[in-house]
């Protein structure tokens, strides 16, 4: 039913690609909710989640738990209206739904580049997959063009990449240290930074892990 209802949304918003990532369903079932959107049930593709990383810029992960503590990056959220900007700016962007029972894991979540959470202003902040999707979409096909060209995920990656390089190389604490990459990989989305800087500022980190290493004794990476 949630499948059915979900295909049926993104006839609405114009959109007509879908993937399955280990679904468990009753396509049967799910073409009966689906209504006029049958076609794109019927051209949903099976991918893994590594395999839908590869093919978009953008991956936008939802959930209905956020971060309790400041440690946990991954689940630290955007607003929805943000998200709009995000998706008008990437190259290609896919929006992440998880279970309807669970969600989506932390290593699931950890695939993606942007957290966001639908407030709902009460306790129960649980919503059914095909109407979180509704909102989303809603909201962000409410939202303007913007001029503005997010960093490639190869410019982000970099960042990330060399930004906990730094960490590392400067002895930060192990805990903090593992936290860098996704750290890292959400600044350069929500910094609106261009590929050129973001690829400036990682030249610049790896350069100073160098010198640090190699103050330290240690072997340089540059």
């Amino acid at each position: 039913m949630n499948l059915g209802h979900t295909a049926r949304l993104l006839k609405n918003f114009g959109l007509s690609r879908l993937y399955l990532v280990r679904p468990k369903v009753d396509m049967s079932v799910a073409m009966i909710y689906a209504s006029h959107a049958a076609d794109v049930l019927e051209s949903a593709e099976l991918v893994t989640l590594p395999q839908l990383r590869k093919r978009n810029d953008l991956l936008i992960a939802t959930t209905a738990i956020g971060a309790s503590k400041r440690s946990n990056v991954i689940r630290r959220s955007v607003r929805l209206e943000q998200v709009s900007e995000y998706v008008q700016s990437a190259e290609s962007a896919s929006l992440v739904l998880g279970r309807d029972t669970t969600g989506l894991t932390n290593d699931e979540i950890r695939t993606c580049d942007v957290t966001v959470v639908v407030e709902t202003g009460s306790k129960y902040r649980t919503l059914n997959v095909s109407h979180a999707a509704a909102i989303i979409l809603y909201v962000i096909s409410r939202g303007g063009r913007t001029e503005f060209r997010g960093p490639a995920r190869k410019a982000r990656e970099l960042f990330a990449e060399s930004l906990s390089d730094l960490a590392t190389a400067s002895r930060m604490p192990s805990h903090k240290v593992r936290n860098m990459p996704e750290i890292g990989k959400r600044i350069a989305v929500e910094s609106r930074l261009t590929d050129r800087q973001l690829f400036l500022m990682s030249g610049i980190f790896r350069k100073a892990a160098g010198t640090i290493e190699g103050l330290q004794g240690g072997t340089s990476k540059t």
